[in-house]
């Protein structure tokens, strides 16, 4: 049998911050599944084992622009989208691909259909988006989204989408699209965390993790409100928040709630830990995972904490079906339910110990492998 062609286009940069994401990991693994694999990506990219990656695409850093006018810095941005366009078109052409899988940028999606449609190249268009199928906004700006979401949809042949969430909001959106629609949950990196045959009964500290950017979509606020209120009862439990203050003020607020709530000694920053050996340890020590974000795609964290056999609490957002059986599941900013969540395994050494067999197990179905497998069976369905 021939082995496909297959054209997997991002218009980042491939690095150390994506290598246990999907930019990285599904490229690879549809190459180790044995299909010539073709990376588009940005300038400066990292090459990706298997397959050919292609760093040909241009981003531009505003920030070295700022003595210039807002006009120019547009023009300059739609001359970096031609440019773009035109290399992605121009490796397209080169390699021949029978599959063409782009992230959510309608310019380059439109290109692509067009090219087909005026062209002999008989391609199918996968579309992959980190949506949790919200339409935000105001109504003129949902109005143009739904628009533009029509438009670029119809040229696809395949939509796929991180969460049946997501899929539900689609659904009362844009029910007319559902038909092209498709499920493929993110992943772990089972090649890069290194998960111990004995981490269901490892020994473990009395410590709630999160592992999220400091933002206040991530709902961190919540966290510490509704761990304060458990607390009291068990005062040696801590609170250990990992990532990147991305919103100071926010960090400000954050430890400002801290003193008030008297959990000074109790709650614990240690900012963005880049040394995944130093993570993996935090994760194999804690022994309950909590994730209460407002809004979410899906969520690699959740994922990670599942391998690492944690019991995750989160918020009903993008992905959060992967919990159920393997923890609770709390409406966002509902801090009563995410605290009586909380008190239940906090309080129970033998409920932490059932669901965190059901968590390692669960993680099985949920590794960078299965997506790709996954998405080989949408590739093949359109074919």
């Amino acid at each position: 049998m021939v082995m496909m062609n297959i054209a997997f286009v991002y218009c980042g940069v491939v690095g150390p911050l994506t290598i246990k994401k999907d930019p990285f990991c599904i490229p690879y693994e549809l190459a180790k599944l044995g299909f010539n694999t073709t990376v588009i990506v940005g300038n400066g990219s990292m090459r990706i084992p298997g397959c050919d990656t292609v760093a040909v695409l241009k981003s531009l850093d505003i920030s070295i622009y700022r003595r210039i006018s807002l006009d120019l810095i547009l023009r300059l941005l739609k001359i970096t989208q031609l440019y773009n366009l035109f290399n992605i078109l121009r490796v397209i052409r080169g390699r021949n691909p029978q599959v063409v899988i782009t992230y959510y940028y309608p310019l380059i999606i439109v290109l692509l259909g067009l090219y087909r449609k005026f062209s002999k190249d008989n391609y199918k268009i996968i579309c992959k988006m980190d949506w949790d199928g919200v339409i935000r906004g105001s109504t003129i700006k949902k109005f143009f989204y739904k628009l533009t979401i029509l438009l670029t949809w119809n040229l696809c042949d395949a939509v796929v989408i991180e969460s049946y969430e997501a899929v539900r909001n689609i659904a009362r959106a844009l029910p007319y699209m559902l038909n092209k629609v498709y499920v493929v949950w993110n992943g772990y990196s089972d090649r890069l965390l290194k998960i111990p045959e004995d981490i269901e009964v490892r020994e473990r500290k009395k410590v709630v993790l999160t592992v999220a950017r400091v933002e206040p979509f991530k709902g961190i606020h919540d966290l510490i409100l509704a761990f304060a209120k458990v607390v009291r009862e068990y005062r040696d439990w801590k609170l250990v928040i990992v990532g990147p203050v991305n919103d100071r003020n926010y960090y400000d607020y954050l430890q400002k709630l801290i003193k008030k709530l008297k959990v000074d000694d109790n709650v614990v920053f240690l900012g963005e830990i880049s040394n995944s050996s130093e993570l993996a340890r935090i994760y194999m020590e804690s022994s309950i995972f909590v994730l209460p974000s407002y809004v979410e795609g899906f969520s690699i964290a959740r994922v990670e904490a599942l391998a690492y056999g944690l019991p995750v609490i989160t918020t009903a957002t993008g992905g959060s079906e992967i919990i159920r059986g393997a923890g609770f599941i709390v409406k966002s900013g509902d801090i009563n339910e995410l605290a009586k969540a909380l008190e239940k395994l906090i309080s129970n050494d033998v409920l932490r110990a059932l669901l965190s067999k059901v968590a390692v197990n669960r993680a099985k179905e949920l590794t960078w492998r299965k997506s790709a497998e996954r998405l080989v069976e949408i590739i093949n369905s359109l074919l």
